[in-house]
C-alpha cells in the first residue's frame, strides 16, 4: 500500500488506468454469477482474469472482452446491488458489444439461453446490428461496423434516417 497520489505509469499501468482497463468500467450485479461468466465466455469469447468467491458464490470477476473489460458479481444486500430480472425487458441500462461477426455471436447467444429483442439487420449508423437479453436480465446491443464512416459521417446518416420517422 501506499499514500501516493500521482497516477501511476509503468510495466502494467499507463497514466493511472491499469492495461486492459478502458476509463469506465461497468460493474453487474447478477442472479448466479458463475452462470453468467460462464455465458459471457462462451458466447463473448470474454476471458475471465479473475473471480474471487465468498462462501462459493462469485463477489467480484473481472473479464476481458477484445478491449474492453466488465466487472460483476453476485447481486447482495450486504452490497445494496440488485440484480435484473432476467424475464423483464424493462432495464435501466444496456450494453454495447463491438465485435467481427454479429450474426454468429447472436445465434450462439440465442443458443446459450439469451432472448432475442431485435434481430440482426443494418442500421443507419454503418453497423448490422442486433438486439438481445442474456439469461441474467443484462440488455445487449451487438454490432458489427460494416461501413467505414466518421462519427460525424455515421451521425448524419443516423439524423437522416431519424428525420424519415417523422
Amino acid at each position: 500500500m501506499t499514500d501516493n497520489t500521482t497516477p501511476a505509469d509503468g510495466a502494467h499501468t499507463t497514466n493511472g488506468v491499469p492495461h486492459g482497463y478502458s476509463t469506465i468500467t461497468p460493474f453487474l450485479a447478477v442472479t448466479d454469477a458463475k452462470a453468467a461468466l460462464d455465458f459471457y465466455a462462451s458466447v463473448f469469447d470474454a476471458k475471465i482474469i479473475t473471480a474471487m468467491t465468498n462462501n462459493e458464490a462469485v463477489v467480484h470477476a473481472e473479464i476481458q472482452f477484445d478491449n474492453g473489460r466488465l466487472e460483476l458479481g453476485e447481486a447482495s444486500s450486504d452490497y445494496n446491488t440488485v440484480a435484473s430480472e432476467p424475464e423483464s425487458d424493462t432495464v435501466a441500462f444496456s450494453l454495447a458489444l463491438y465485435c467481427t461477426n454479429v450474426d454468429r455471436v447472436v445465434e450462439l447467444a440465442i443458443a446459450h439461453g439469451a432472448t432475442l429483442r431485435e434481430p440482426v439487420a443494418y442500421f443507419a449508423s454503418g453497423d448490422r446490428y442486433g438486439s438481445i437479453r442474456d439469461p441474467f436480465g443484462v440488455r445487449w446491443t451487438i454490432m458489427t461496423r460494416v461501413e467505414d464512416l466518421s462519427d460525424e459521417e455515421s451521425e448524419q446518416q443516423v439524423k437522416e434516417w431519424m428525420e424519415t420517422l417523422g
